[in-house]
């Protein structure tokens, strides 16, 4: 699925989020569910699913983000006070190329112990060149750069008092 593609209401976090199939609920709140996976990777492993119908984390409002990302420290702590784990692994995937295999957008805590393979990480590339981080630095901010004025025009004119928040 691209992740142009719409929100299919009927993926099974929908599901599980409308209360049609079961899951096994760590905890919920008005913008998230915390649920164990129902396909583990290791004992532990959890999902907290945001509520709002978005298919990746690109499509997520900051607003949205906010509130769904506060509770991830309350997941990534019961996870691993669960488990015992020393440590864990907090992913999401967007998109189908990044691994993802339901496009409902979700975050993946999974506990981690030493030697487990559980997730494996490719060995680092060499240092970036300068050249490369500026033609990525430009490519980054010039989509946004138009947004980030006007944000941060917004903001002066708040902290001038001449726009109340």
């Amino acid at each position: 699925m691209s992740l142009d593609a719409p929100y299919a209401p009927d993926n099974i976090f929908a599901k599980i989020l409308r209360k049609e199939i079961p899951s096994h609920v760590i905890f919920e709140t008005d913008h998230a569910l915390a649920i164990l996976d129902a396909f583990p990777m290791v004992r532990g492993h959890a999902l907290l699913i945001p509520k709002a119908p978005v298919v990746s984390v690109l499509d997520m409002s900051p607003d949205v983000a906010a509130k769904v990302l506060a509770e991830l420290p309350r997941l990534a702590r019961a996870v691993q006070h669960a488990t015992g784990a020393p440590g864990v692994n907090v992913l999401q995937n967007s998109g189908k190329e990044a691994g993802q295999v339901v496009f409902h957008c979700h975050f993946h805590v999974i506990p981690r112990f030493e030697g487990d393979g559980a997730v494996s990480k490719k060995a680092p590339g060499p240092m970036i060149s300068a050249d490369e981080a500026k033609s990525l630095l430009s490519a980054m901010r010039l989509p946004f750069s138009e947004s980030l004025a006007a944000v941060d025009a917004l903001i002066s004119e708040v902290a001038d008092g001449q726009v109340k928040p």
